[in-house]
C-alpha cells in the first residue's frame, strides 16, 4: 500500500447503492447469516477474540534452504519481536469518545472499544466485499458453491478474517499503538490507512476504484491519528481497513467502470480466491494488496490466465511460488506472511479457549454506536435506527443489564449490520441500469476539478477529482456540494447550480440520462458552462471511427476527445493520411503507447508525454 499515494488515477462516476424503495441499501437477516460461520449446524454467533496469548508478530524474514522465505521463528525472541496480548489488563482504563470538532461526554473502558471495534471490522468487511461490489444481484461470491478448501463462505472468512486479523494487522502495523512515537501527531493509525495521500486518498475517491462514501467528508487525522482519538483511534482505523479491504477487491474484480464485466484473469481476484487451494489465500491477498496495493495483484498473481490457473492449484505456501510473487524481501513478503501467521495464531488460541469476554451495557453499545456517527461514518437516522433494532435484542438477552460479548453480542451486532447501509466500493459504470436521470459535466480546463454533488434525495453521490479534457455523470435532479479546482484556484459552485437550474429549463426528456451536458471552462479563473445536449459518438466506419467526421485538415487535433472515456479511455493522435499513433491512459495516469491504427480519429486536444 506505501506506492499508491504515487500514483494518479484519473476518476470516474462513482454513485451509492441505492435500490428503488429505499434511499439506502441494506441486507436482510436471511442474506447476513449467509455470510456467518457455523457451529454444530447452527449460524454461529460467537465473538473468539483471542487473549492471554503471546505470539511473535515483529520477526524478520529469512530464506530457506528450499530457495523460499520464512519467518525467522527461533531468531525471533528479542523485545519488540513477541507480544503478550492481554486486553483488559493492557487497556483498563474508562477512555473518553470525543474527537476533533465533536466533543463528548461519553466513555466506554478502553478494551471493550478494542473488542467491540474489531468484530465490527470482521463483520462490516464480509458485508462489503460481498455485496458492496457491483458484482451482480447475489454480491461477489458464489455462496452456494463451496470454497476450494471445502469450505463454506462464513467459515472460510471467519477462519481467515475473523476479529484475530484485524488484531494481526494492528500488531504488524505499530504494536496495537506501542510504537508509535510520543509527541508526533503525523503518525498513520494503529493499523496505519495512511493519510493524506495512499490508501485514503483511495477510500476518499481521488483514485480510481475508490470508495468516497461515506469517506468523502471524513478527516483522516480525525478517524485515524492515535494522538486525536479514543483508545488511539482503534475504531477509525480497523473499520476504514475493513472498507478499504472491499475497495481493494473491487480493483480487482472488474468492478470499474474501465473494466466492468471484465472476465480476464486480472479482474478475476474473486475467482482467484474461491477457487484458491492455500487455505491462507485470503488473509495472504488482502495482506499483499493493504501492503502494496491491488494494482500489484494485477501485475503478479493475476497478470496472466496460465499464471491465474497456476496459482489457485497450490496447495500450500503460495506465497513461496515465485511463478505467482515476485522474490523479494521487503514489508509486502512480511505482511504475506506475517499477518496470516499471527491470525492463524491467534485463531487457534481462541478456538481452543483463551478468548476475551466482557460484560457490555447498553451504554458501551450505544456510546460505540455514536462514535460512528461522530467520526462521520453514517448519519445520525441511520444509527438511530440501528440503536432502536439492536436494543431489542439487547433488552431481550441482558442479565442485570449486560450481554457477554463472547456469547451475546454477536446477535445485537446483527441487527446493528443489517441496519447500516451498504457503500459501493467498486466504482459505477458509466451507465446507470436502474434509469437515473443524469448529464455530464466535462471538466475543459487545464486544472484538476474537485465535483461533490448530491442526488435528488440531498444524499451524497458523487465525490470526485475529475481530470483536464474528462467528464463524470452527475444526477440532473441533484445539487452541486461543491466544484471547485483541486489547488484552489477557483471556485464554481453557485455558478455551477446556477447553469444547472438554466439547463434543467431548457432541455427535454430527449436530452436526459446522459444525453444533457454542462461544459465548465474559465477565462481568467472566472467560471463559464456552456449547456445543450450531448454530442453523440462519431459514426463507425470499417470498425474504426471515421475521422471525416471529426476534422477537415490532415494532422489536425479536435477537442472532442471525451466521448473516447467510455470507449477503454483510448486517445487518437491522428497525423494526416499516416496510420493513427494510439494512446491509453493506464490506472497510473501514464500514457502508453499501445498500436498504430488507421482510419482513427478519437482526438486529444494535447499529445500525450
Amino acid at each position: 500500500m506505501k506506492n499508491l499515494s504515487k500514483k494518479a488515477l484519473y476518476a470516474a462516476v462513482i454513485c451509492g447503492l441505492y435500490n428503488q424503495a429505499s434511499a439506502i441499501q441494506t441486507i436482510d437477516e436471511n442474506q447476513y447469516q449467509q455470510l456467518m460461520p457455523t457451529y454444530q449446524g447452527a449460524v454461529d454467533y460467537r465473538i473468539l477474540l483471542a487473549d492471554k496469548v503471546t505470539v511473535n508478530y515483529h520477526c524478520e524474514i529469512i530464506e530457506t534452504p528450499d530457495g523460499g522465505y520464512d519467518i525467522d521463528r527461533e531468531g525471533c525472541n528479542k523485545p519488540g519481536q513477541f507480544y503478550h496480548i492481554n486486553w483488559q489488563e493492557e487497556f483498563p482504563s474508562e477512555v473518553n469518545l470525543s474527537v476533533i470538532g465533536t466533543p463528548s461526554s461519553n466513555t466506554i473502558v478502553e478494551h471493550k472499544l478494542w473488542a467491540i471495534a474489531f468484530a465490527h471490522a470482521s463483520a462490516s468487511s464480509r458485508i462489503q466485499m460481498q455485496y458492496g461490489l457491483r458484482k451482480g444481484a447475489n454480491g461477489t461470491f458464489d455462496l452456494t458453491k463451496p470454497f476450494a478448501t471445502g469450505e463454506r463462505f462464513g467459515d472460510y472468512f471467519e477462519r481467515q478474517m475473523n476479529p484475530n486479523y484485524f488484531v494481526s494487522k494492528g500488531l504488524q502495523e505499530s504494536s496495537l499503538g506501542k510504537d508509535l512515537p510520543a509527541g508526533v501527531d503525523e503518525d498513520d493509525g494503529v493499523l496505519q490507512i495512511e493519510y493524506p495521500g495512499s490508501a485514503w486518498a483511495e477510500l476518499q475517491g481521488v483514485v480510481g476504484g475508490g470508495f468516497p462514501l461515506p469517506f468523502k467528508n471524513l478527516d483522516p487525522r480525525t478517524v485515524l491519528s492515535s494522538h486525536t482519538g479514543p483508545a488511539r483511534n482503534i475504531l477509525g482505523s480497523s473499520l476504514s481497513s475493513g472498507f478499504y479491504n472491499g475497495s481493494a477487491l473491487a480493483i480487482v474484480s472488474g468492478s470499474l467502470p474501465w473494466n466492468q464485466g471484465s472476465d480476464l484473469s486480472q479482474d478475476s481476484m474473486h475467482l482467484f480466491l474461491q477457487q484458491s487451494k492455500d487455505p491462507d489465500a485470503l488473509s495472504m491477498l488482502m495482506s499483499f494488496m493493504y501492503n502494496r496495493g491491488p494494482y500489484a495483484a494485477k501485475d503478479q498473481i493475476l497478470r496472466s490466465q496460465e499464471i491465474f490457473d497456476h496459482c489457485v492449484s497450490i496447495t500450500e505456501d503460495l506465497e513461496d511460488d515465485w511463478t505467482c510473487f515476485q522474490k523479494q524481501n521487503d514489508f509486502g513478503a512480511r505482511y504475506i506472511r506475517q499477518i496470516p501467521d499471527v491470525t492463524n495464531t491467534l485463531t487457534l488460541a481462541a478456538a481452543q479457549g483463551s478468548t476475551y469476554d466482557s460484560q457490555l451495557s447498553w451504554d458501551d453499545i450505544a456510546n460505540y454506536l455514536s462514535l460512528l456517527q461522530n467520526y462521520g461514518f453514517y448519519s445520525k437516522v441511520v444509527i438511530d435506527k440501528a440503536k432502536s433494532a439492536s436494543k431489542a435484542v439487547f433488552d431481550n438477552l441482558k442479565s442485570n443489564g449486560t450481554i457477554s460479548y463472547q456469547t451475546q453480542f454477536g446477535h445485537v451486532l446483527e441487527q446493528i449490520m443489517v441496519n447500516l447501509p451498504i457503500y459501493e466500493l467498486g466504482e459505477g459504470g458509466p451507465y446507470d441500469e436502474q434509469g437515473k436521470k443524469q448529464f455530464y459535466l466535462y471538466n475543459y480546463t487545464d486544472k484538476t476539478a474537485l465535483v461533490v454533488a448530491n442526488n435528488e434525495a440531498a444524499q451524497a453521490d458523487v465525490n470526485e477529482f475529475v481530470l483536464s479534457q474528462n467528464r463524470i455523470a452527475v444526477d440532473i435532479n441533484g445539487q452541486f456540494v461543491q466544484l471547485k479546482s483541486s489547488d484552489g484556484a477557483y471556485d464554481c459552485t453557485n455558478e455551477a447550480n446556477n447553469a444547472l437550474a438554466a439547463l434543467k429549463a431548457t432541455i427535454d426528456e430527449t436530452y436526459v440520462s446522459l444525453s444533457a451536458q454542462l461544459k465548465l471552462t474559465l477565462s481568467e479563473n472566472t467560471c463559464s458552462f456552456e449547456h445543450g445536449p450531448h454530442t453523440p459518438p462519431p459514426p463507425v466506419q470499417d470498425g474504426y471511427w471515421d475521422p471525416s467526421k471529426l476534422y477537415n485538415q490532415p494532422g489536425q487535433i479536435v477537442i472532442d476527445a471525451l466521448d473516447c472515456h467510455e470507449y477503454k479511455n483510448e486517445w487518437y493522435i491522428v497525423g494526416g493520411n499516416a496510420p493513427s499513433i494510439v494512446f491509453s491512459q493506464d490506472p497510473w495516469g501514464v500514457w502508453r503507447r499501445i498500436s498504430e491504427r488507421p482510419n482513427s480519429a478519437c482526438l486529444s486536444d494535447k499529445n500525450p508525454s
